[in-house]
């Protein structure tokens, strides 16, 4: 029996000792807080939950909506999440200036991507508050290019 409780103190010092161990540096509140920091900087697109969320919300904000259709099968449409709209310099300025969406051609989107006559995918669009198309990007751009497009689009 005095083995087992020598056995069990020295695993619940062990345990003690590994997690002060692991609380100290960087991974205290100030870790937290700083990586809470480069989540909001790492080039994180806050989307819109929704067509009329990405509507309401750029109203009230006084921003244009930034739709981007896409679909799952869709490889360039990939290479645009995954490079351009991951490019912090590209999320930051879309986040200041507008309310992105994205809308799946295979679901919700299959009616508007009708209506906004999208012929290819990716395409991103520019659209006021009351629907009206302010410009488009047809097809995959790398940040620079999206950026400069995007800029021009939105004044």
């Amino acid at each position: 029996m005095k083995q087992m409780t020598l056995i069990s103190r020295l695993g619940l010092m062990c345990l003690v000792l590994g997690t002060f161990a692991g609380c100290t540096g960087q991974e205290g509140p100030e870790g937290t807080a700083q990586a809470a920091v480069s989540n909001a900087q790492n080039g994180n697109i806050q989307w819109a939950g929704t067509w009329d969320a990405a509507f309401f919300r750029a109203r009230s904000e006084e921003k244009v909506v930034l739709v981007t259709f896409y679909a799952d099968w869709c490889i360039w449409c990939k290479k645009l999440e995954d490079t351009t709209l991951a490019d912090t310099s590209v999320a930051n300025f879309l986040a200041e200036n507008t309310v992105p969406v994205r809308m799946d051609v295979d679901g919700d989107g299959r009616d508007l991507s009708d209506q906004y006559r999208v012929d290819g995918l990716p395409t991103v669009l520019l659209l006021s508050t009351d629907g009206t198309e302010l410009g488009r990007i047809p097809g995959y751009l790398p940040p620079e290019g999206f950026l400069e497009r995007v800029r021009a689009l939105v004044g």
